[in-house]
């Protein structure tokens, strides 16, 4: 710090005067580079992620009608224990267990990878118009996978 001070003592005033408009200037430059330009094109980054999902969700909303006619339209006579067993095989889907209720079904299944999961409840929604109503998952093992300790479907 003495050093600093015994160098400014040395300059002339003029030069200290531009040493003193430079450090404002350079002061002024980091604050807009370092602070305000990162926060401005943050929340500019923000807007757009916001009023892309604004748009996402006035399509979702013009969407649900028609899948729930499509939902309904894919109602399959074959029992929903039919049709669990027969598309748990086509997607390697071991049910632990199988428990009917009125007009529900629970089941119980071994880990399984959680994109397989989803694959075969869009199955059975979709195709065979099966709804879930309750769903209870805990990480399984290994990374990825899932363990689906109760499902409720209808």
């Amino acid at each position: 710090m003495k050093q600093l001070k015994l160098w400014w003592a040395s300059l002339q005033p003029r030069e200290q005067r531009l040493v003193s408009v430079g450090g404002v200037a350079l002061v002024i430059g980091a604050f807009y580079w370092l602070l305000w330009q990162p926060l401005h094109q943050s929340r500019i980054t923000q807007q757009q992620a916001a009023e892309n999902a604004r748009a996402q969700l006035i399509w979702l909303q013009t969407q649900l009608p028609k899948l729930s006619q499509q939902s309904s339209a894919v109602r399959t006579s074959a029992s929903l224990t039919e049709v669990v067993s027969q598309t748990s095989r086509n997607f390697q889907v071991q049910v632990s267990r199988m428990q009917p209720q009125n007009e529900q079904l629970q089941l119980s299944l071994e880990d399984l990878a959680f994109d397989q999961l989803l694959r075969w409840l869009h199955e059975l929604q979709y195709q065979h118009g099966i709804r879930l109503v309750q769903l209870d998952i805990a990480t399984g093992d290994a990374p990825g996978q899932v363990r689906v300790r109760r499902m409720l479907i209808e």
